[in-house]
């Protein structure tokens, strides 16, 4: 009895861990494809000058959320 307890605990367990895994691995696939490189991997990027593009237009957005102070003065 106490078998049967502990073997569905590590069932259990294990759909579990299986389910996350698979809820991770669609979403960390979801943001490769969002990256310049995962765009050439997917195919939507076939070309140099399409890659270029889209490492630059993710540079000017990470460019815009990066903090920056007020004043032009050095600490």
């Amino acid at each position: 009895m106490e078998k049967l307890k502990i073997s569905r605990l590590f069932l259990s367990a294990w759909l579990i861990s299986c389910l996350c895994g698979c809820s991770a691995l669609s979403n960390v696939e979801d943001d490769a494809r969002q990256t310049p490189i995962g765009s050439v991997m997917t195919g939507e990027t076939t070309d140099a000058s399409g890659y270029v593009r889209r490492v630059s237009e993710r540079n000017r957005a990470s460019d815009r959320d990066t903090w920056r102070p007020q004043s032009n003065e050095r600490f």
